[in-house]
C-alpha cells in the first residue's frame, strides 16, 4: 500500500525535539609567545624594590705608544649607561556574578577558562613591547616593499659579526609566521629536499634554523609604520632586557605568578554576591644594545 502523505516531520515536533549546549568550548586562537623567553629578564634584581636599573656601558679604550722615558697616556673614558624603568602596568578583569555563575554549564568550568585567557593577553602586551623595539636596533637590511631573499639573510649575520657579536650562541631569527611561510620557505636552499639529507622539508616542518642560528616565528612581528611591511630581526639576547615588579598575592581567594610576572587573583565581592578576578602585571623593556641587532625589513 502507499506510505501515508501525513507523515510527522520536524516541524511537527518542533517542541519535543531538545536543543543542546555541547560539552565543548571554542575559545580563541592564541599566538605564540616567544621574546620574553629568549631575551634578558631583569626581574630577579627588583625582588627587594625598586622600579629602576641602570645598566653602565663600558666603552674600548684606546692603546698608545709607548716611548722611552715618557710617561704613559692615560685613558679617560666617559661611560654611559641604558636605564630600564618598570612603569607599565596592564590588568585584565572580568566579574561574574553568583547567579550567572551557577546557571551557566558546569562543565565549561568557565571561570578558569577566563582566567586563563586573561593571564595570555596580558602576557601579550609585554611581548609586542619587546617586538616593538626591532625597529629600533641601529642597523637594517632588506626593504618593506620586498620579499626576504638569501642575501638579507646573510647580510643580517654580517653585520652582526661586524660589530663582534658572536653569532653562534644567544643569538636568534625573529621572524613573521607569513614571512617565514610565504618568503624565507619560497627560497630553495632552505626548502629543496636535496639540501636536507636528514629530513624531507615537505614531509616536515623546517627545523627552525637558518644557517644555523635558532628561527623563532611569531604573529606579534610589529607593522611598519605607514606600510604593509614588518620589522623581522637577527638579534643578540642582550640587545633587549625587560624586568617585570613582583606584584605579591593578593585577594580573598589568593593570588599567583606563572613565572613571567602576571599576578592573577579572585576576590570575592559580598554586597554584589560576585566574583571579580583580575591578571595584571608591571613591566618594562628597553634597548639595552641598540648594535646588537639587525632589523630585517620585508614586505608583510
Amino acid at each position: 500500500m502507499a506510505f501515508p502523505t501525513d507523515t510527522m516531520d520536524a516541524t511537527d515536533l518542533a517542541d519535543l525535539i531538545p536543543k543542546l549546549w555541547g560539552s565543548k568550548v571554542n575559545n580563541f586562537y592564541k599566538s605564540k609567545l616567544v621574546t620574553a623567553k629568549f631575551f634578558v629578564d631583569r626581574s630577579e634584581e627588583l625582588v627587594d624594590g625598586g622600579n629602576v636599573i641602570y645598566t653602565p656601558n663600558l666603552t674600548e679604550m684606546a692603546a698608545k705608544a709607548k716611548t722611552n722615558g715618557a710617561a704613559v697616556t692615560l685613558n679617560d673614558p666617559t661611560e654611559t649607561k641604558v636605564t630600564l624603568t618598570v612603569s607599565t602596568w596592564m590588568e585584565v578583569s572580568f566579574n561574574i556574578e553568583d547567579r550567572e555563575a551557577a546557571a551557566v554549564k558546569h562543565s565549561y568550568y568557565i571561570m578558569d577558562k577566563y582566567a586563563q585567557n586573561a593571564g595570555y593577553t596580558i602576557a601579550k602586551g609585554l611581548e609586542q613591547a619587546i617586538t616593538a623595539l626591532f625597529a629600533t636596533f641601529t642597523t637594517g637590511v632588506g626593504a618593506s616593499t620586498a620579499n626576504v631573499v638569501d642575501s638579507d639573510i646573510r647580510s643580517a649575520i654580517a653585520e652582526l659579526e661586524a660589530v663582534n657579536v658572536d653569532t653562534s650562541s644567544d643569538v636568534a631569527f625573529f621572524f613573521d609566521s607569513k614571512v617565514f611561510w610565504n618568503q624565507l620557505q619560497a627560497i630553495d636552499k632552505f626548502s629543496l629536499a636535496v639540501n636536507a639529507p636528514v629530513q624531507d622539508p615537505v614531509a616536515k616542518k623546517p627545523d627552525g634554523h637558518l644557517y644555523g642560528i635558532p628561527t623563532y616565528v611569531s604573529n606579534n612581528i610589529a607593522f611598519i609604520s605607514g606600510t604593509t611591511g614588518k620589522y623581522n630581526a637577527l638579534a643578540h639576547r642582550d640587545a633587549i632586557h625587560f624586568a617585570t615588579l613582583n606584584l605579591g598575592s593578593g585577594g580573598s581567594m589568593g593570588g599567583n605568578s606563572n613565572g613571567e610576572g602576571i599576578r592573577l587573583q579572585s576576590n570575592y565581592v559580598p554586597e554584589y554576591l560576585s566574583t571579580l578576578t583580575t591578571a595584571d602585571m608591571v613591566y618594562g623593556v628597553v634597548l639595552n644594545r641598540a648594535t646588537s641587532g639587525i632589523t630585517i625589513l620585508s614586505a608583510a
